[in-house]
């Protein structure tokens, strides 16, 4: 009986993993892409008219443009290397624009503007035309944290040469170094997640007694998001998704809970 319910099990855990792997093989919509590190420029300052300029520099061979924003980063003290790239950027003038307008025409990409309703999208699927996949986000946010020299991790990675663009070997330094990126992407995020949530604290503890006691902001019924946050937090506990149906109940629960009353799920710089 014993041997029996160890492969009974170890055939659920071999279903599952089949089931996640299955999950994971799915690709996402084609705009997902775009949209995830589109988010991602967003955090970092990077706009819109920076969409030819940025395409330009992700095309040149990689070297002395990485060396650029690494200075950059380092000059301007800033903790993320993407935000180096909108200073990288203005500094080189039109001479970029000109580059990414030619880069993303031999990349099959229509230089007219047609992400014009949708500028996050627009700037983000020029990283998809570099090998950007909505699967390694993760990993990307770890490149861009990464505190060591991330152009020694490119110049260690295999199939990167000195004529290799920019783009393309930071996409091939994200695949192959995944298992060091990850984590490091993982704790930028959550150290991301900390700051926004300290913030809407602040935000709330300055609104008035008043109102925050008997506004009548308290008999609307819950937001989606006071939902969200309830039900990870009794997931925690191990217990059912607790009912209140008012906004001001459950705002009091949620504080009352060691949560933020002003919690809003977070989805990708994005998102």
């Amino acid at each position: 009986m014993i041997a029996a319910a160890r492969a009974d099990a170890a055939a659920a855990e071999a279903e599952a993993a089949k089931a996640e792997a299955d999950i994971a093989a799915i690709e996402p919509h084609p705009h997902a892409h775009g949209y995830t590190a589109g988010g991602d420029c967003h955090y970092a300052g990077l706009q819109p008219k920076h969409r030819l300029a940025l395409a330009g520099l992700l095309a040149r061979p990689w070297r002395f443009p990485l060396a650029m924003l690494e200075v950059a980063k380092l000059r301007e003290n800033l903790d993320y290397l993407l935000k180096a790239f909108p200073l990288v950027l203005e500094d080189g003038g039109d001479g970029f624009a000109e580059e990414g307008a030619t880069a993303l025409t031999e990349r099959g990409e229509v230089v007219a503007d047609l992400f014009a309703r949708k500028p996050t999208l627009g700037i983000g699927m020029v990283w998809r035309l570099f090998g950007f996949h909505h699967r390694d986000r993760i990993a990307w946010v770890g490149a861009f944290a990464y505190r060591g020299g991330l152009s020694q991790l490119v110049d260690g990675t295999a199939g990167v040469d000195r004529e290799t663009a920019l783009g393309d070997s930071l996409t091939a330094t994200v695949k192959t170094h995944a298992t060091i990126l990850t984590p490091i992407g993982e704790q930028e995020l959550h150290a991301r997640a900390a700051r926004r949530d300290a913030q809407r604290q602040a935000s709330w503890s300055s609104v008035p007694e008043a109102y925050r006691e008997n506004g009548p902001w308290r008999e609307r019924a819950s937001t989606k998001g006071q939902r969200h946050m309830m039900r990870r937090v009794e997931a925690a506990r191990g217990l059912p998704m607790i009912e209140i149906g008012r906004r001001g109940d459950s705002s009091e629960w949620i504080a009352n809970a060691g949560g933020n009353p002003r919690f809003r799920p977070f989805t990708e710089e994005q998102r």
